[in-house]
């Protein structure tokens, strides 16, 4: 049975399919996400199935267990009927082994029953955003750009990275994250808890430097009642909220060194014990740790437990700055553009090749967090169709004017003439095989040994507009 939200009128808005086969929850997402989609149910999964071939949904959440088939055997037919789909599934059986095939075949998330619906809403959002039809003039992201769950990259730095984060994931070693700011340290953390283990248990995340120094132990370790001033009852810390799941300490490079001196004791007795308490608690959690510090010279100045280092550093995993991984930039700038929410008066149409380009020259000192609100910001103030140079925050069209200003190739580097050679000759080579068939996609495709899609794809990266080249072919070089 197939029902539809009559209150949405927009066909433009994204379609959210729920397939559940209990009443109550499909009247209940319908109610969360009626707002943000156009919401369609199905209490069957063939249902569903019927209308993912009739219905353009761009995001499907599903049930794991109903009565005519499950929600894996779902899955698997929505990414042949509806590939572009993005699929939720939801589960009241944590079972880590079939949460971590639907990742494996391609799902987006996961959510254990019972959930808060705003938290559910919040993933569907996300899930709305990376489903939108890719944007002209960026280059769309494929499976191939997701080298971790909700993670994408294409520079060999970040993939040689997630085969590191996958082969940690499956022990149970404590794990130290080192990367400057904004590089997505807490990302890496939560991909390496989602490919563990203990992925159907809790991820507690806490900053380190956003918690007073004097609150910070009780916030980890709990208290009793009486312990302190204002200490009214029992409180269990972050451990034991934790427990059987995974633990993030970021900037554990802040930590005073009394509290190391006890989070030291907790990991090498896997016991904690709460403030005002006498006896131990024992615990089962998985540490992640991360800093944008040097921990070495730390160390050596004394300013970090020698002791807590070596725990720490059983599994090292160190993230590039965006600097150091570049073919990242344009993935990542037309991610985020697609993530914003969708103006009232136009729809951006992507990035022109020139602020391409600036964007790949700039060093981003705040690493992905910096891109992210640059993205952001360039979308507000741009007046045009694509975000170009000027829209984009001054100090990155400061560090592109100055490269422009000193374009003689003796006064690049290596990797930047390099960079620019490349791009330069890809653009050539398009125009010239668009030129010599004339503009049609098709033949040109075909003689680049390249799929139509992805030609596309690479004409609308590079700015390129088939039109201009239609009726160009000269009759003396057409293949």
């Amino acid at each position: 049975m197939c029902i539809r939200d009559r209150t949405a009128t927009d066909d433009r808005r994204s379609t959210v399919l729920v397939v559940d086969d209990k009443k109550n929850m499909l009247s209940l997402m319908k109610k969360v996400l009626r707002g943000d989609a156009r919401v369609l149910t199905a209490e069957r999964g063939l249902d569903a199935l019927k209308i993912l071939e009739a219905e353009p949904v761009d995001v499907v959440l599903c049930d794991l267990r109903m009565p005519d088939t499950d929600g894996v055997e779902v899955l698997k037919l929505s990414k042949r009927v509806r590939p572009q789909a993005e699929f939720i599934l939801m589960t009241a059986y944590a079972s880590v082994g079939t949460a971590v095939e639907a990742l494996r075949l391609g799902a987006y998330d996961y959510l254990i029953k019972p959930f808060d619906p705003q938290a559910g809403r919040a993933v569907v959002l996300r899930a709305m955003g990376r489903a939108a039809t890719a944007l002209p003039g960026t280059e769309a992201s494929n499976e191939d750009d997701e080298v971790l769950p909700d993670m994408l990259a294409r520079s060999s730095a970040m993939r040689d990275l997630s085969q590191l984060v996958k082969r940690v994931a499956v022990s149970d070693a404590t794990v130290l994250l080192l990367g400057e700011t904004g590089t997505g340290k807490e990302r890496v953390a939560r991909a390496l808890h989602r490919l563990s283990d203990r992925s159907s248990q809790r991820f507690v995340a806490v900053n380190c430097a956003a918690i007073p120094a004097e609150l910070l132990e009780s916030e980890l370790f709990g208290y009793i009642k009486g312990s302190f001033t204002g200490a009214n009852k029992d409180r269990p810390g972050l451990f034991e909220e934790a427990n059987k799941g995974t633990l993030f300490l970021d900037e554990i490079g802040e930590m005073r060194l009394s509290l190391q001196a006890k989070l030291t004791r907790a990991l090498e007795e896997r016991a904690i014990r709460r403030l005002g308490e006498s006896a131990e608690r024992p615990i089962d959690v998985r540490l992640i740790a991360a800093t944008h510090r040097d921990i070495e010279a730390m160390v050596q100045n004394e300013s970090f437990r020698e002791d807590l280092w070596y725990r720490l550093n059983v599994a090292v995993v160190r993230i590039p700055p965006l600097r150091e991984r570049r073919d990242d930039v344009e993935l990542l700038a037309a991610h985020f553009l697609r993530e914003l929410p969708p103006m009232r008066d136009r729809r951006l149409a992507g990035f022109t090749p020139a602020a391409v380009e600036a964007m790949e020259q700039y060093d981003w000192p705040g690493n992905v967090r910096q891109l992210r609100a640059a993205v952001e910001r360039a979308s507000v103030v741009s007046t045009a169709e694509r975000i170009d140079v000027g829209d984009l925050p001054p100090e990155v069209v400061k560090v592109a004017a100055s490269r422009v200003s000193n374009s003689s190739l003796g006064a690049l580097t290596w990797a930047e003439a390099q960079q620019r050679g490349r791009r330069e000759t890809a653009r050539r080579y398009l125009q010239e095989v668009l030129r010599r068939h004339g503009g049609q996609v098709g033949e040109a495709a075909a003689h680049a040994g390249v799929e139509r899609e992805s030609f596309y794809r690479l004409l609308r990266r590079y700015g390129i507009e088939p039109d201009e080249h239609r009726g160009r072919a000269p009759k003396d070089d057409k293949d």
